[in-house]
């Protein structure tokens, strides 16, 4: 164990080796970046961009999968309006996963017709 290094190469392993080992982790790397965080990033930003652009009357879905329309929009909190009796309920603006506008027509549908 404690003849793991020997003149600053492990011991069993050429250079090559090393080289690879540390190449395959940087590889490994980018593919998560790319895969993960870029994808996650854009996510974040379309539903930030949604959350600046929220009026009453948008319909939202939470995290919790429930479906309502915006009744009242204060700094960190939103109120909505669910089901038939109307029944008020407040959320904090992270609790909101998707905004659909009032017209119903979401940003993907104006993508698609713009092409």
């Amino acid at each position: 164990m404690f003849s793991l290094f020997i003149d600053g190469q492990p011991a069993g392993y050429s250079q090559m080796d090393v080289i690879m080992g540390i190449g395959m982790i940087v590889l490994f790397g980018a593919i998560m970046y790319f895969m993960i965080y870029l994808p996650q990033k854009k996510r974040d930003k379309k539903l930030k961009e949604q959350m600046d652009k929220l009026c009453i009357g948008d319909k939202v879905v939470t995290i919790g999968g429930l479906v309502g329309v915006v009744a009242r929009i204060e700094e960190e909190t939103v109120t909505i309006y669910t089901s038939a009796a109307n029944t008020p309920v407040s959320y904090t603006k992270a609790a909101i996963q998707t905004v659909i506008p009032r017209n119903g027509e979401s940003d993907e549908k104006k993508d698609k017709e713009k092409k």
